[in-house]
């Protein structure tokens, strides 16, 4: 692990008087945390963000993920709501993912953490 320089916390005007969070806030933090974070999770979501995708081009937008693993991992974010599966009744099956307005809320979180992560790369250990 490399050597790295903490900078003291400075706190804005907007979090005069801060307290940590409660017990529940914890918990539901955790339980969002848990939606997103997995092997390909983040890259799926990232890559619906222009709208639905059948699997076969899901899978070949994301080169290196098993098939087997897009599965799980798509079916877990279905499971958290993040994701929407349709299936169509034809012949050959036809099946669509896209984001739903939970996956679509996210965005701005992820581009406030792509921000966090600029800013603080040097200090980020890989």
């Amino acid at each position: 692990m490399k050597n790295q320089t903490i900078a003291a916390r400075v706190y804005g005007e907007d979090c005069e008087g801060c307290v940590g969070p409660e017990q529940i806030d914890v918990m539901r933090f955790q339980r969002a945390i848990g939606a997103i974070t997995g092997k390909w999770k983040i890259e799926i979501v990232c890559s619906l963000i222009n709208g639905s995708m059948r699997f076969g081009e899901l899978r070949r937008s994301l080169p290196g993920i098993t098939q087997h693993m897009l599965t799980e991992q798509l079916r877990d974010l279905a499971c958290n709501g993040i994701v929407i599966r349709t299936a169509y009744a034809e012949i050959p099956p036809r099946v669509e993912y896209a984001l739903s307005q939970a996956g679509i809320d996210l965005m701005p979180t992820f581009a406030t953490l792509r921000d966090w992560a600029l800013r603080y790369e040097n200090q980020l250990a890989e």
